[in-house]
């Protein structure tokens, strides 16, 4: 092949991988886009963080009911450096008066074995429950021994509790939460309070990008989820599941060789998104609450769970290609696009990157590409004269523009939502932030996929790569940004 055919071959390509991304892009921006109008038009105003909810307006809609008792479930695995001081804050902190904690442990790892009995040899309203497989075996079976454990709890106390919260031990509750559980559950049968990174400093761009996603993801995405489908996808953690949302549960779930009935799926790697999923329309009511707390916490404005997000980059690339694995792949696998239209229009939200997450890429390459060929004509003076990636008059051209302004869009989302939750302080890296997360995100794609075809190639059960846990203790807390900071 001649030099000039090949160059002109190459440029070909270069110009079918840049359109392709090009339309890729522009329709999963154009989805992105249907929500963000929908939630604008129709949701922002009334369940929205804006919305001004006020916990007196959530008590007074319940019907001010009396502190019911609740309680608290805590999977633990490998955390004996964070769990003691962790849950003496947390319990520290809770302004309720009637609820109980259960941490799960494995019986192999001794160390956070002893953290927790230390805990409730200290707390009378804390229980250690011990499961009896080694782990780690899955945060799902973890939580359904708990479940079992309440259960025989119940029975032996004669208590009757009319909530289960999830929580992890490096979560950080505002001291109200438990309030806000006890009248929610008046009005619904699971009740999800957002969640949101704590602030991060500005160069850490790792850490910091779980503040932009969490920000705009739970202020917008799910809150227009839920108006349109009833169906709130659990966080896996500030989540209250009602009484009957487990008896519900319970009767489509299966039985464990060891007696246990799997409420949440051991086979999923994202056991709370799994069951909002399967619970779609068992009759069950879910709610996302924005709620003004009448009593703030250090960090936040918000009745919201926050933790320490990964800060270190592969660290956040193997938790994402966790939630990848449970929500895309398995979801896929398990739950199918059952559900009606808006139903399966999120699941389609859910999955598409699978397909779209490289359409990014491909147009990387592909500027790569040219900007090489351009290289090659400037050096080799008889080589083919390169022409424009797009004619001037090319249609094509009205796509390259509707891109560059989703693109706009996106960054004043994420700038938009950033600023309200952390301030302005917290909006300088956010664009920064916007291109480490992508890089992030697909990478974690990548590996998640590599997984899945290993899984179904060699039947190999994919294990709990659970991510290591950060605590922000007294002497080592994180810097608090913008209007969330008590002391600028």
């Amino acid at each position: 092949m001649l030099v000039t055919d090949a160059f002109v071959l190459l440029f070909l390509i270069t110009q079918s991988l840049f359109l392709v991304a090009s339309y890729v892009f522009a329709v999963s921006g154009a989805d992105d886009l249907f929500v963000d109008t929908l939630y604008y038009f129709f949701v922002a105003w009334y369940r929205g963080p804006m919305a001004g909810i006020t916990e007196e307006a959530i008590f007074e809609e319940a019907g001010e009911p009396d502190p019911k008792p609740l309680a608290i479930m805590m999977p633990a695995w490998d955390e004996a450096e964070i769990l003691y001081p962790a849950v003496t804050d947390i319990m520290s902190q809770l302004d309720y008066p009637n609820y109980w904690v259960f941490i799960g442990v494995y019986p192999n790892d001794e160390a956070t074995v002893q953290a927790a009995n230390k805990l409730a040899a200290e707390h009378d309203n804390l229980r250690v429950v011990v499961t009896q497989d080694e782990g780690p075996t899955c945060k799902a079976d973890c939580v359904n021994t708990i479940l079992a454990a309440i259960e025989t709890f119940e029975h032996e106390q004669d208590i009757s509790f009319a909530g289960f919260v999830m929580q992890d031990a490096e979560d950080i509750l505002n001291p109200n939460a438990l309030r806000v559980f006890n009248a929610s559950l008046e009005l619904a049968d699971v009740v999800q309070l957002p969640v949101l990174s704590l602030p991060r400093r500005g160069l850490q761009f790792t850490a910091g990008h779980y503040m932009d996603e969490f920000a705009e993801f739970h202020s917008k995405e799910v809150l227009v989820r839920g108006a349109l489908t009833g169906t709130v996808p659990g966080a896996g953690v500030g989540t209250c599941y009602s009484r009957k949302t487990l008896e519900t549960a319970k009767s489509i779930c299966e039985v464990d060789e060891n007696g246990i009935h799997e409420i949440f799926n051991t086979g999923s790697l994202t056991e709370d998104y799994d069951l909002a999923m399967r619970l779609a329309g068992k009759g069950l009511t879910h709610r996302l609450l924005w709620v003004h707390p009448s009593k703030k916490n250090e960090y936040t404005s918000f009745a919201v769970t926050q933790e320490l997000f990964p800060s270190r980059y592969w660290r956040s690339v193997r938790q994402k290609t966790r939630w990848t694995i449970g929500i895309a792949f398995q979801g896929w696998a398990q739950l199918g696009w059952k559900g009606k239209i808006a139903d399966k229009y999120f699941y389609w939200r859910d999955r598409k990157m699978v397909f779209f997450s490289h359409a990014i890429v491909i147009g990387y390459i592909a500027l790569i590409f040219y900007w090489g060929l351009s290289l090659y004509q400037r050096l080799a003076p008889d080589a083919y004269n390169l022409p424009p990636l797009l004619p001037e008059n090319s249609p094509f051209w009205y796509v390259i523009w509707f891109n560059l302004i989703l693109i706009l869009h996106r960054l004043i989302q994420r700038h938009i939502w950033t600023g309200y939750h952390y301030g302005f302080r917290a909006l300088l890296p956010v664009t920064v932030r916007y291109f480490v997360s992508i890089t992030i995100n697909y990478f974690a794609m990548i590996r998640a996929s590599k997984t899945w075809i290993r899984h179904l190639i060699t039947g190999d059960v994919i294990g709990w790569d659970k991510t290591a846990h950060d605590y922000p203790h007294n002497n080592s807390s994180p810097s608090k940004t913008g209007k969330n900071d008590p002391h600028q």
